[in-house]
């Protein structure tokens, strides 16, 4: 049997937390009562962050290796076999959590499961398109939110501020992985060279601080809300243009913040 901590390892239990965070802070964003089917909603996000992130460690072993050994699957904590089965009851459970959030979550959930089972073997090894694609998905559980309280517009408006910078911090730990990467994966910062990804980040960082500028200039209480969140975006960008480690730690921490400041003084 797996031990509980290598499992919560794998799953990334803190990314797991911020997804179901996410869910509230979609339905939160929409004006609606949190009842229970934002907590199925968010236990689903949950679910579907714990395949997806299982998957990607099966996937990326040799690569882990190196870039980092510190994961189950290369410390050896946990057995490939156990993370299969890890990830698969997490995809078999997200299907019936969402369905009881909302019935159209159903078939998003088992697009968004296909897309994440097919991530790291297909489209992670791309460069862009896997960027683009895991920053879509790190933004679902606003979409979540939204629609679990029938609002899913609303849903979609955080995911479209909250792409950019999920973008800018997966170019970033492209940037970090580099050397781990290199006889595995084309990234950015491989197939078009380091000045191109750092140039992407900074450009995906400005896209989510022009999605921000509307609500914000809507709510002046919003906007001194998200002073630390626009900070650490900049910092973190400035961090990534010059080429130091650690950005991508800022960048999560600039979306928690930007998260709590929606909770303050959404507009």
């Amino acid at each position: 049997m797996p031990s509980p901590s290598a499992s919560l390892a794998l799953g990334r239990w803190p990314n797991a937390v911020l997804a179901a965070a996410g869910v509230f802070v979609g339905a939160w964003w929409a004006r609606a009562p949190l009842d229970h089917r934002v907590g199925w909603a968010a236990l689903a996000a949950i679910a579907i962050t714990v395949a997806a992130n299982a998957w990607n460690d099966i996937s990326d072993v040799d690569i882990d290796r190196v870039a980092h050994p510190d994961r189950p699957l290369p410390r050896g904590t946990l057995t490939v076999p156990q993370a299969r089965t890890i990830a698969w009851t997490a995809a078999a459970a997200a299907l019936p959590l969402a369905l009881l959030a909302h019935p159209w979550l159903l078939g998003v959930t088992a697009g968004v499961l296909a897309l994440a089972y097919a991530y790291s073997p297909h489209f992670k090894r791309g460069g862009l398109a896997g960027n683009v694609v895991v920053a879509v998905l790190a933004s679902l559980p606003f979409l979540y939110g939204g629609w679990a309280v029938g609002q899913p517009a609303q849903g979609m408006l955080l995911v479209a501020i909250a792409a950019p910078l999920h973008l800018a911090r997966e170019v970033a730990k492209d940037l970090d992985d580099v050397k781990g990467d290199a006889a595995h994966r084309r990234t950015i910062p491989l197939a078009g060279g380091v000045p191109i990804a750092r140039a992407v980040v900074a450009l995906a960082s400005a896209a989510f601080l022009a999605m921000l500028a509307l609500p914000a200039a809507r709510s002046p209480a919003f906007a001194l809300a998200l002073v630390p969140a626009i900070g650490l975006a900049l910092i973190a960008t400035g961090s990534a243009v010059r080429g130091r480690r650690g950005s991508p730690r800022l960048f999560k921490a600039a979306m928690v913040c930007a998260m709590l400041a929606v909770l303050i003084a959404r507009p």
